[in-house]
């Protein structure tokens, strides 16, 4: 139905267009790329449930495998633990020796030296990771993780943003839950990128993907019904000056 609603659209756009009463110029950026969201939206939008299992089942089996539990554990001067705090991180990028996990700011302390790290990949497995970088006028951090013979795909990142109401998915971690799969609707208002669902502070940091299953922004901000993206190309700026991505 939304897809019959959005060809209806379009073509009133067109008979418009033809009659003198809209112009559109079809040579600009702003064309190039709304005309590049609608088309990936008719190939990828879910029309019956084999669609619909298909992305879901590569979802489950391929996407969560890059998508972690971030625990923050603060400890005293004595070497007892004092404070837990949990959010979600995702492989960015990875090369020969370590995994780079990608996740807010605010799972970053830059000033304290009683902090441990750990991930906890779909499975359960720990791994103790340290700051590589991080930035608070970006929002975000990166954990850099040493590999073990274990596999973990990164995420990919999108080229454009998803058409508002958009189906997208959102895998997170909610301690002590793990591997929560979440659909919602995205929005973008006032240039901010929203998401129609609803989410809580341990889900901090964690990936939203378009039904491509690539990385569209990561939950920052939570409220009752939406929450708040930092989006893939806020991710993009800080990330490429780090890492080969």
């Amino acid at each position: 139905m939304k897809k019959i609603y959005i060809v209806f659209v379009l073509a009133m756009v067109l008979i418009l267009q033809s009659c003198g009463m809209i112009v559109i110029e079809e040579d600009t950026d702003e064309y190039r790329l709304l005309s590049d969201q609608y088309n990936a939206y008719i190939m990828n939008d879910v029309v019956n449930f084999d669609d619909f299992r298909d992305i879901m089942n590569d979802a489950t089996n391929q996407t969560t495998l890059s998508v972690f539990m971030l625990e923050k554990e603060t400890f005293n001067r004595f070497n007892s633990v004092t404070d837990r705090k949990y959010g979600t991180a995702t492989v960015i990028y990875f090369d020969q020796n370590y995994l780079y996990l990608l996740t807010t700011f605010e799972m970053i302390d830059l000033n304290s030296q009683y902090i441990n790290y750990y991930v906890h990949d779909a499975y359960g497995t720990e791994y103790e990771g340290e700051i590589y970088a991080a930035d608070s006028s970006f929002n975000l951090g990166i954990i850099r993780v040493e590999r073990t013979g274990i596999y973990y795909p990164k995420a990919k990142l999108a080229d454009y943003l998803p058409l508002t109401n958009e189906m997208v998915l959102m895998i997170s971690n909610d301690h002590p839950s793990q591997n929560i799969h979440r659909l919602g609707y995205y929005l973008n208002q006032n240039d901010q990128s929203y998401v129609e669902m609803i989410s809580s502070m341990n889900a901090n940091g964690s990936p939203v993907f378009n039904l491509q299953l690539e990385l569209i922004g990561i939950q920052y901000l939570y409220g009752d019904a939406y929450i708040l993206l930092i989006d893939y190309q806020t991710i993009y700026t800080f990330v490429s000056d780090l890492l080969p991505i």
